[in-house]
């Protein structure tokens, strides 16, 4: 039998090992994470072809889809939905995590993973990179791919240094106007979707549109409110909002408008109900709030002219966004309707397509609908189908937070250093009850 002694040094032995091992678990997993890539490399995301976008850089639109069609490859399993990710790869993937995180369901860990690899290193995203591990090219980083990750990412409420690097790429890109343009360039104009975009991500993420002012002292809800048809437009446009600087009003871009200048971010949170207020005329140019309301009068009068939808081949994209737009600003009677002609056609509208399945569960949560009998469907499971499978992977949190960065493993470093003491008594104790017995 082995001595006092033996037996005592045999117990500490195992605990240093112990210790070591946690030490391994803490550190050398840490130590094999890949290097940050330099400054301007990237990590990149993308916009859907859901969200009406202009491009109005000095790049047109054929020479930005051949340059993302020559890097588009097999699509990659860790994506929502199988069809060619070119144009919409993070936007894609954004809404459909963004859509389960405000379910009980959850988003697949590699899934999400994939998402936190394709911001760039100066925390934008591009529409989309075939290979993670290449810089981002600064020319095709996208101003709505980067809103819609900050919204997923802040949905999942483990990644604010994520929300907050994208948040201040968005601030770097405000142009002289305070607006944002698609795709950042120095020629660049304003888009209103893609400013109405920029505004919720930074409501998302707790700061002040009202406080983010370019050299000009313009703010992006000035530049925004300045693409509303007021006053002097024919009568029926009054309120609504251009997807383009002066052009024709676009139902789907004036959603996002009323959303953004409402303050509301996806997935929208219902507001108390107050009544429909439409644009006075003659009359002053409106605040921020009342522009919202008379955006969102504009589209209360559109959707009943319609039956509760618009029509047209934006309809869907139009309808869902309405929903949210109306139930932020406070007409969830309105958004109910809307959301009542979307479940009653859900079973032919959403098919397998992801944008489309986490679109009507953001509709749904938005007006407490429940969504696993939404127009007969269960939207989650649907949507988890399209994508790789939601089954924990081993190590789930180290393996997620490991591309945060050291700035997101407060929790885990937190329990190993718990750990490390318990084991470093452990070991004292040990060695003080050997030589007792010794």
């Amino acid at each position: 039998m082995p001595s006092p002694r033996r037996r005592g040094r045999a117990a500490a032995a195992s605990v240093l090992t112990t210790a070591l091992l946690c030490s391994l678990w803490t550190g050398g997993v840490a130590a094999a994470a890949p290097t940050p890539p330099p400054p301007g490399g990237s990590l990149g995301a993308a916009v859907g072809d859901s969200v009406p976008r202009t491009i109005t850089t000095s790049v047109s639109a054929v020479q930005r889809v051949s340059v993302d069609k020559a890097q588009s490859g097999p699509v990659p399993l860790a994506l929502y939905g199988r069809s060619d990710p070119t144009s919409d790869g993070v936007y894609r993937q954004s809404l459909a995590i963004m859509a389960l995180a405000s379910t009980d369901s959850q988003p697949a860990p590699t899934a999400i993973e994939w998402l936190l690899g394709q911001q760039c290193a100066d925390g934008g995203f591009t529409a989309y990179r075939a290979d993670p591990a290449a810089p981002c090219d600064a020319a095709r980083e996208d101003t709505v791919a980067t809103a819609t990750a900050i919204e997923a990412l802040h949905a999942l409420r483990t990644y604010d240094t994520r929300v907050a690097r994208g948040v201040d790429w968005l601030r770097s890109k405000q142009l002289a106007d305070g607006s944002f343009a698609t795709v950042p360039a120095p020629d660049a104009t304003g888009d209103p979707a893609a400013t109405a975009a920029a505004i919720s991500a930074i409501v998302t993420a707790g700061r002040s549109p009202e406080l983010l002012r370019s050299p000009q002292g313009r703010t992006p809800t000035d530049a925004l409110k300045a693409t509303q048809s007021r006053c002097a437009a024919p009568e029926p446009d009054r309120g609504a909002f251009a997807a383009r600087p002066g052009g024709p009003v676009d139902p789907t871009v004036t959603a996002r408008s009323v959303l953004a200048l409402g303050y509301g971010t996806q997935p929208a949170v219902p507001a108390p109900s107050i009544a429909v207020t439409p644009l006075i005329c003659p009359g002053a140019e409106p605040g921020r709030a009342l522009a919202a309301q008379g955006g969102a009068a504009w589209l209360i009068a559109k959707l009943k002219a319609g039956g509760n939808h618009f029509g047209g081949p934006s309809d869907f994209d139009a309808t869902v966004a309405a929903v949210q737009a109306l139930s932020a600003t406070g007409h969830p009677a309105e958004a109910g309707a809307a959301v009542d002609w979307l479940a009653s056609g859900a079973k032919t509208m959403a098919g397998s397509d992801p944008v489309r399945l986490a679109s009507l569960i953001l509709a749904a949560e938005a007006t407490n609908r429940t969504v696993t009998t939404f127009g007969g469907l269960d939207l989650p499971k649907l949507l988890q189908a399209t994508g790789p499978a939601a089954t924990p992977t081993p190590d789930m949190t180290n393996q997620s937070n490991l591309i945060d960065g050291p700035a997101d493993h407060t929790l885990r470093d937190t329990l190993a250093a718990v750990i490390a003491v318990l084991l470093a008594a452990t070991l004292i104790l040990g060695m003080r009850r050997s030589r007792r017995e010794d």
